[in-house]
């Protein structure tokens, strides 16, 4: 008995869970991905997945079919995304979806998962300011675009450079304020007796 439980364990363990969700797109929230995770600890083979009402591409892939709909295979934790639509077309709706897979690739029983998607769920929330990761592709896509004006000669860019020259001459224009200080103060020590002698003598 210790024996078939610990097998059992080990088995449930180790079991494949796909799962299918639609999610704000990362660059606008307005827009919708089709992602499909394997949540669980096993490799899933031959993976088919239904959508109840059937999903709508959107305009990016008006004459293209759904995409995801069958995968050959998904690692533990494996995810597969691809973009689907704007949220228009999606907005109310209650999926029911249906998901089979293989433990196995040979073997000829399938596991199923049905659940109900309700895109209720996501109506009325925000968020406060951009994903990092899109912030930081968008400033290395303004960099490039700058290098490219650049590089067109359409725009400038303005260097402050310093030759030998320069350097001498900032030199000899600090040794010049500097004897002009030593000078000041040598007079101020050679005035500074006559005038308390003049203070006495009144």
């Amino acid at each position: 008995m210790l024996a078939r439980e610990t097998t059992r364990m080990v088995e449930a363990s180790s079991q494949p869970h796909v799962v299918a969700t639609l999610d704000p797109n990362r660059w606008s929230m307005r827009h919708f991905d089709l992602n499909v995770n394997n949540t669980g600890n096993g490799t899933a083979y031959d993976i088919s997945i239904d959508f109840d009402p059937p999903l709508e591409n959107g305009e990016a892939r008006a004459a293209k079919e759904i995409p995801l709909k069958r995968i050959s295979v998904l690692k533990p934790g494996q995810s597969m995304s691809s973009y689907l639509s704007a949220f228009g077309p999606l907005e109310g709706k209650r999926y029911t979806v249906s998901i089979s897979w293989r433990r196995n690739a040979k073997s000829s029983v399938r596991e199923e998962n049905i659940y109900t998607l309700s895109m209720e769920d996501i109506e009325g929330i925000s968020k406060l300011g951009n994903d990092p990761l899109v912030q930081i592709a968008e400033h290395i896509k303004k960099i490039q675009e700058d290098i490219k004006q650049v590089g067109r000669g359409s725009a400038r860019i303005q260097v402050d450079a310093f030759l030998t020259s320069d350097r001498l001459h900032e030199k000899r224009v600090s040794e010049r304020a500097s004897r002009a200080r030593r000078q000041r103060h040598r007079q101020a020590a050679a005035e500074a007796p006559s005038k308390i002698a003049s203070q006495d003598e009144t």
